[in-house]
């Protein structure tokens, strides 16, 4: 595990984890997250997002930007206790893509984009390895999210829509899209990774 990381330290690899989420910065989350870094909730996510370390962060951020302008984490407060650190945070954004969830052994799902912005509240958990983030899960409002997005309750207007993105393939392309996203995202991992090993960059 290593030496205990200070408060400021943890507090710090926390407000980076929410960054490398909403800006993608692949250099901040080298120097964050650990190599073999799980986030739990990825499970529903694109494939990639599942990859161990630091490029499965930076597929789910790049899945979420392809989503959701002014994407943003606010968090309001930290506690920390030795390996392990809890955030409350609200989650804010606008819908201006296509909005992909890729359920456990279902089907993915494709909702068309509403326009429409949201801030939900958020509670996220995080563990700590050799100074990094080794491990994540969280507690969404999922439910109000989708609600101030507009995708629930089911309305007519709403189903005839998700009909026919369904019937133009447009559903489908959605999909394929958000896959590439993701993996575009983990992609820039290993290019940095790679960069950081030919110059010897620790």
């Amino acid at each position: 595990m290593g030496a205990v990381l200070d408060r400021h330290t943890a507090e710090q690899l926390v407000r980076d984890m929410f960054t490398v989420v909403t800006h993608g910065d692949p250099q901040l989350a080298v120097r964050c997250i650990h190599p073999e870094f799980v986030n739990e909730e990825s499970v529903n996510e694109p494939p990639a997002c599942s990859t161990p370390g630091p490029a499965g962060l930076a597929a789910t951020g790049a899945w979420l930007r392809s989503t959701y302008s002014e994407l943003d984490y606010e968090v309001r407060g930290i506690v920390y206790d030795g390996d392990h650190a809890m955030a409350q945070a609200v989650m804010s954004g606008r819908q201006t893509g296509p909005f992909v969830v890729f359920p456990h052994g279902a089907r993915p799902v494709a909702l068309p984009s509403t326009g429409r912005a949201f801030a939900v509240k958020h509670a996220h958990h995080m563990r700590f390895r050799d100074g990094l983030i080794v491990w994540h899960s969280a507690v969404r409002d999922d439910l109000g999210m989708m609600n101030q997005l507009g995708h629930l309750p089911p309305h007519p207007a709403g189903l005839a829509r998700r009909a026919r993105w369904n019937l133009t393939g447009a559903a489908r392309r959605a999909i394929a899209a958000a896959q590439a996203h993701a993996a575009h995202g983990a992609a820039t991992i290993t290019e940095t990774q790679a960069a950081r090993a030919d110059s010897g960059t620790t």
